[in-house]
């Protein structure tokens, strides 16, 4: 059904930029073709979590005469000011393939009309009212399952924050995020760090050899919290009161400047790729190192300062520091080295080791049925569904080192080790349209929320001891069959 929609969405879109009719329905139905054929050639989301299989590195020359005959790389490069480039990597060599096929059977028409399209469908938000609710009422409604447009001032703060979000974040920090609350989460990765040291140095399926490397990765692995020692200098950026949309062009071609402008340079590794006010978190295999901005620690309509410790430890320990340090050992982070090499440092053992481990989480997460007849991808959502896991564990062994696990005292009418899972469940109250969901089990490499909480909690054996749950409960799974990585 949205396939049969996209043609007249397209259509429409193009034809509020002033193409007729007859030229909007034959150019929407070459864009289908067109980009039908591209889909063809692309990777599957779980084929793109092999970092060895897309890291293809060529000569810039051979790209073209290789792949694609029609396209002049190097030309490329030195427009964007990229000058001397000798080689790049090429994620899907396959896909150029077939785009250079594509550029030479179809007409330069649609070629033109298609570039059209998606430079108004990126900017739609910005636009005249008719190309906005067009936009909407079919990525929005059909595909999201939304009803009704965001409140505009919503969207203007979203468009703000992608234009300059390191101004908005300066700002963010100052009145949200304050000293004490830096250092708490600080030390809080150091116990999350001695706790991952502890769990690979008694592990029984590695060898001492992987162990070594392991650790030294561990311990080199930089912490970014809260917020860079050094802001962003938007002093180019031109914002004027013409057109909304025209500042936000201007965003978009100060950010490829600011990017290019890095070519050739030495890799500034202070720098940040989120905002501090970020609800998100992320760990960059390249450069070893996590990084935590301020808003992700927060809990809504909770100072920090009133957070319990079994709370903090499931909410922000567990889900997002021991998270994201796991990502540096998942089935996709484990292949790169203390230094961010993509190198391989796994005995052949070891690794079989680890596959045969993780596969049984592959195939727990296989089994989720989040809607009738659509269920969770296990490989595509592996190293997410790792690292909520791992994250869990170390959390877990951070805590009960803390008084208050120690005292037992219960808040609530819970105990500190009950408090600590709901804590960690706390961060993932979702309400997501099944439209939207279906979208994401094809599309995204996380689980839905429900199950980046039930799907973890049934492998760890606290959980059940915390609850009482036992076997015939619903999220029992027995001993030889829960999955056992870290």
């Amino acid at each position: 059904a949205i396939r049969a929609a996209y043609p007249g969405h397209v259509a429409k879109m193009l034809a509020l930029t002033g193409f007729t009719e007859e030229q909007s329905t034959a150019a929407s139905n070459g864009i289908l073709l067109f980009e039908t054929e591209l889909a063809k050639s692309s990777r599957k989301l779980e084929d793109l979590r092999d970092p060895y299989a897309n890291y293809n590195k060529m000569a810039v020359g051979d790209v073209t005469t290789k792949l694609t005959p029609s396209i002049d790389w190097k030309s490329i490069c030195d427009r964007h000011k990229c000058m001397n480039v000798d080689s790049v990597i090429v994620g899907q060599p396959e896909f150029l393939t077939a785009l250079d096929k594509q550029l030479n059977t179809t007409s330069i028409d649609v070629i033109k009309a298609y570039l059209r399209y998606h430079l108004i469908s990126s900017y739609a938000s910005y636009m005249s009212k008719p190309i906005d609710d067009e936009d909407f009422n079919f990525y929005g409604k059909m595909l999201g399952g939304a009803e009704t447009q965001r409140e505009r001032w919503k969207r203007v703060l979203d468009a703000e924050e992608d234009a300059m979000g390191m101004v908005l974040g300066k700002l963010f920090v100052a009145e949200y995020f304050p000293a004490a609350a830096k250092e708490r989460y600080s030390n809080m990765v150091e116990a999350i760090r001695e706790a991952y040291v502890i769990r690979i140095q008694n592990l029984e399926w590695m060898s001492d050899t992987t162990k070594a490397k392991a650790l030294d990765k561990l311990q080199k692995m930089t912490k970014k919290v809260g917020y860079p020692d050094k802001w962003k200098d938007y002093s180019a950026l031109v914002v004027g009161t013409n057109s909304f949309c025209e500042n936000m062009m201007n965003s978009s071609r100060w950010r490829f400047n600011d990017m290019t402008s890095k070519f050739g340079k030495p890799i500034d590794r202070t720098e940040w790729e989120m905002t501090p006010q970020t609800y998100n978190a992320y760990y960059n295999p390249s450069n070893n190192e996590i990084v935590l901005p301020a808003a992700i620690f927060a809990i809504p309509g909770l100072a920090d300062s009133l957070a319990d410790d079994a709370m903090v430890y499931g909410y922000a320990a567990a889900s997002t520091i021991g998270h994201e340090i796991t990502h540096g050992f998942d089935d996709e982070g484990r292949n790169f080295d203390a230094a961010g090499n993509l190198v391989s440092w796994w005995t052949a053992t070891d690794e079989d080791r680890f596959k045969a481990r993780a596969d049984v989480m592959v195939k727990q997460f296989d089994m989720f049925e989040p809607l009738p007849g659509k269920h969770i991808n296990g490989a595509a959502t592996l190293g997410e569904n790792i690292a909520d896991y791992g994250g869990l564990l170390l959390g877990w062994d951070a805590f009960i080192k803390t008084e208050q696990y120690k005292k037992g005292e219960k808040k609530g009418g819970y105990t500190p080790a009950q408090r600590y899972f709901m804590g960690y469940a706390l961060g993932w109250l979702y309400h997501m349209r099944e439209e939207t969901l279906a979208q994401r089990l094809m599309t995204d490499v996380h689980s839905p929320a429900k199950w980046r909480v039930n799907g973890p909690f049934a492998n760890i054996p606290a959980f059940h001891e915390a609850f009482g749950v036992k076997e015939g409960d619903n999220m029992w799974i027995g001993e030889k069959e829960r999955v056992m990585i870290w």
